[in-house]
């Protein structure tokens, strides 16, 4: 078992580096403030740099679930899937829609009542940042019927999964959009369906042994897409005065060159990593990386509360854009140690 474990340590690190990278990159929100000024064009580059993380995450989960059979049955991984992310996420989307109204105060009852509360919690209007949960559920709804496929097949055709929708919801409408074809693609890439890309990646990915070569052609297009999302962002941007979404989106090609190119490298050189002084740590960090998604949202806000209090304005600032993460993670730590020793509401903030 542990050396089971130690071929997949690299998962653990993946796990708290992407958590780390999805709080800085929503304590950059100024990067959706366009603009000539330099806070902008350092926004661009952290935007850019950190954008792995949600699919990274979703990575993760294909690499861990998709061999649930093996560890327990169907009705075991639904109870575990619902006390880990849904009662979680209706219970901190309630919670959002609490802290709009009697916190930052930018909601009113008035404005809203019943109907649109129930529309705000499932379309996650209240907290935008819960997004990744529709399609996460939309993963985890498919999980157990593609787990079906005989174990010694499955990286065959998740392998073939992936290439097929990588073509459909990331190059294929990638050229349309980046030569200006006019040409719409009518497999919309926006649907949660098509984040079953990251879901079969990450298994074939972790389970596939990759040559050098293979290894050495993923991190240099990695590299490219990370540029192409730097590159191509700011210039058209600033031709146009407003920010162009052409090399961005999760399911855009840029975003999964970049995203398979990190999750190559670590799980090249993340094991060895694990082995040295950062293991404890970062296993440490691990139990509470989805505690660090479900709360960084309201911690932020709060901090920008503060600040504002005082007249200070910290959104478009370096130190906060960069640093925030460092109170953060160690804020949402505590809560959950604490949370989790109470019996009747521990199931809010789950390792």
């Amino acid at each position: 078992m542990k050396g089971k474990y130690e071929k997949t340590a690299y998962l653990t690190l993946l796990s708290v580096i992407s958590m780390i990278a999805v709080v800085i990159l929503h304590a950059n929100g100024c990067f959706w403030a366009f603009s000539t000024d330099r806070y902008w064009v350092t926004a661009n580059c952290i935007e850019s740099v950190f954008y792995f993380a949600v699919p990274i995450f979703f990575m993760i989960s294909g690499a861990t679930l998709l061999d649930y059979r093996d560890r327990y049955d169907t009705r075991v991984f639904v109870k575990k899937r619902a006390l880990k992310t849904v009662i979680p996420f209706l219970f901190w989307s309630v919670f959002g829609l609490l802290f709009r109204l009697f916190v930052t105060k930018d909601l009113a009852w008035d404005e809203i009542g019943v109907v649109g509360a129930i529309n705000g919690i499932l379309n996650t209007q209240f907290v935008d940042i819960y997004w990744f949960f529709n399609p996460l559920f939309v993963m985890y709804a498919f999980i157990p019927l593609v787990s079906l496929v005989p174990k010694e097949k499955k990286t065959r055709v998740y392998g073939w999964a992936a290439l097929v929708l990588f073509c459909t919801s990331s190059l294929i409408p990638f050229f349309l959009s980046v030569f200006h074809t006019g040409i719409h693609w009518p497999l919309d890439p926006g649907a949660p369906v098509h984040y079953l890309l990251f879901l079969f990646l990450g298994y074939y990915l972790s389970h596939k042994e990759l040559s050098d070569t293979f290894c050495l052609l993923a991190c240099g297009l990695g590299i490219i897409g990370l540029l192409a999302h730097i590159l191509g962002t700011y210039y058209l941007s600033v031709q146009a005065g407003g920010i162009v979404g052409d090399f961005k989106g999760y399911l855009n090609l840029p975003s999964v060159l970049f995203a398979v190119g990190i999750f190559v490298f670590f799980k090249r050189y993340g094991n060895r990593l694990m082995r040295s002084f950062l293991g404890k740590p970062v296993r440490a960090m691990a139990s509470y990386s989805f505690t660090v998604y479900l709360l960084h949202w309201f911690m932020l806000r709060l901090i920008q509360k503060v600040f504002m209090h005082y007249g200070i304005v910290v959104d478009f600032s370096l130190w906060y854009r960069l640093g925030a993460v460092v109170v953060i993670v160690p804020a949402s730590m505590l809560i959950a140690w604490i949370v989790r020793k109470i019996p009747l509401v521990r199931g809010i903030l789950p390792s």
